[in-house]
């Protein structure tokens, strides 16, 4: 299948996504838009970067729609997509060491392991929202191989434990819930995302033994609200990626890192001709 790396920047080149709240949304785009195809991604400041699986006119059809799915949610316009093929497996590569690495590059203030707009989340589990392919374009791809990328040693660790979130508290917990969903990062408001990461924070918070009232404080809701926000069902791979983005979070306050899946880079978990006008003849970097 090939492969097919699409840039977008603004007009002007001023910051596109310069809000937490609006790179999470422009996160959720690309997952709802690209779906399958989506491999990897990098939002930084005034530009972004897509490497998607697909033909080349399937590839041009994403953009466009890429394109107009993050329009309502960039602060400023963006130009024309610029298609560049993906020659081979080495190329390839390479675009996983350039955008895991983008973020520190760009010195955005965010440990690259931690910036919202790095598929780096997503392709470790620390995230639910993209559903990257990345695991079935570059089969033999270890973890050991990109920790180091972001910063962070190639040793084995484990999502955190129901003690180490009972030490943490409950308003670290939703944070990261909300990270894990790409929602927020205030949860405030009835949309069905935000309705979700509040049912999750509440059923993790109670797989870890943290007391109602805690949760009423961080949620800002009533004790009747928190107990039928516990009584739901919710996706047990939004917990589990919850956890992890607690222990990378930990795991970078302490300088140290480890990752329980040592081997392979894992399938992602389930998730809720190019047209003429669709490139540019520059790349951002």
């Amino acid at each position: 299948m090939e492969h097919w790396h699409l840039s977008f920047s603004t007009v002007g080149r001023k910051p596109a996504f310069p809000t937490e709240a609006a790179r999470r949304a422009a996160v959720r785009v690309l997952g709802r838009t690209a779906g399958p195809h989506l491999v990897l991604f990098c939002i930084v400041d005034d530009h972004l970067h897509v490497v998607v699986q697909a033909r080349r006119a399937q590839a041009g059809r994403l953009a466009q729609a890429l394109a107009l799915g993050l329009a309502p949610v960039a602060a400023t316009p963006l130009g024309a997509a610029h298609l560049q093929p993906v020659e081979d497996r080495s190329h390839l590569l390479g675009l996983v060491r350039y955008l895991l690495t983008l973020p520190g590059k760009h010195g955005l203030g965010e440990h690259p392991a931690l910036w919202s707009g790095s598929c780096f989340q997503d392709i470790v589990g620390a995230r639910v929202v993209a559903p990257l392919s990345t695991a079935t374009s570059l089969p033999r791809l270890h973890l050991r191989e990109l920790l180091p990328m972001v910063g962070l040693p190639p040793q084995p660790t484990t999502p955190l434990s129901d003690d180490a979130l009972r030490a943490l508290g409950a308003s670290r917990v939703v944070a990261a819930v909300a990270s894990a969903l790409a929602v927020g990062p205030d949860l405030v408001g009835r949309a069905a995302s935000v309705v979700a990461a509040r049912r999750a924070a509440a059923a993790l918070t109670a797989q870890a033994g943290i007391a109602s009232a805690e949760l009423c404080w961080a949620l800002s809701v009533p004790a009747r609200a928190a107990s039928r926000l516990r009584a739901q069902a919710v996706d047990e791979h939004v917990l589990r990626a919850a956890r992890l983005r607690l222990a990378i979070e930990e795991a970078v306050a302490h300088g140290s890192f480890v990752f329980a899946e040592a081997g392979l880079v894992a399938e992602a978990a389930p998730t809720y001709e190019t047209p003429s006008d669709g490139t540019t003849g520059t790349e951002p970097q």
